[in-house]
């Protein structure tokens, strides 16, 4: 997944329809860049894959005293849960002790060694970054509402935009600000692209990631 989000082969085709004439691919680098991050800002978060079956990514989170952690990035799959404690230096444990979701981990009721329930609820004991999670992060494949949503970006920008030689990415960002945003900057002044950014924000994001 080179390019960010849309590419520049889709970029020249309907609906886009950005000629050579409208952007070379250096305009087109620089303005896949800029939305890129005014979506990731929007969303409050990426996009991209992080791990693989083969190489798992770990990402710290706070412990709360709580069953439930909520996650710093969409989970695809669930590798195993490590506490990190002064006393035992940390402890693993398998996936199959927790019911996880792309958004939350939770631990089960019912231990992965049988089928009676715990006696006690487990908890994330609280700490600071004193659970790992390791597993598979973000998204297979980009969303097409995310690249559709990049590619009207970026189309607004060249329709209302004048752009000569001594191209910056600093000037671009000017523009932005003033054809793509509402007065508080918060939010697309265009209703339909400002619907897609509503469905994916990531409004979970609780907890820090080192």
């Amino acid at each position: 997944m080179a390019d960010k989000y849309i590419t520049k082969t889709k970029l020249r085709i309907a609906p886009y329809n950005i000629s050579q004439e409208d952007a070379d691919d250096t305009l087109l680098g620089v303005l896949q860049d800029l939305t890129k991050s005014i979506i990731d800002n929007l969303c409050g978060q990426d996009f991209d894959a992080e791990g693989s079956a083969s190489a798992y990514v770990e990402k710290k989170v706070s412990g709360t005293g709580k069953d439930t952690l909520f996650l710093p990035k969409r989970l695809v799959t669930l590798e195993k849960v490590r506490v990190y404690s002064s006393s035992t230096g940390y402890v693993d444990y398998s996936a199959s002790n927790f019911t996880a979701k792309k958004k939350f981990i939770s631990w089960n009721v019912f231990s992965s060694l049988d089928v009676r329930p715990r006696l006690y609820p487990e908890e994330f004991s609280g700490g600071i970054y004193n659970i790992g999670i390791f597993g598979i992060w973000g998204w297979d494949a980009y969303p097409e509402p995310i690249k559709y949503l990049q590619g009207r970006l970026i189309q607004k920008l060249l329709e209302k935009g004048q752009f000569d030689d001594k191209l910056s990415s600093e000037r671009v960002g000017d523009f932005s600000t003033s054809i793509l945003f509402t007065e508080n900057a918060q939010e697309l002044s265009d209703r339909e692209l400002n619907l897609i950014v509503k469905q994916y924000q990531n409004s979970w994001l609780g907890y820090g990631v080192s």
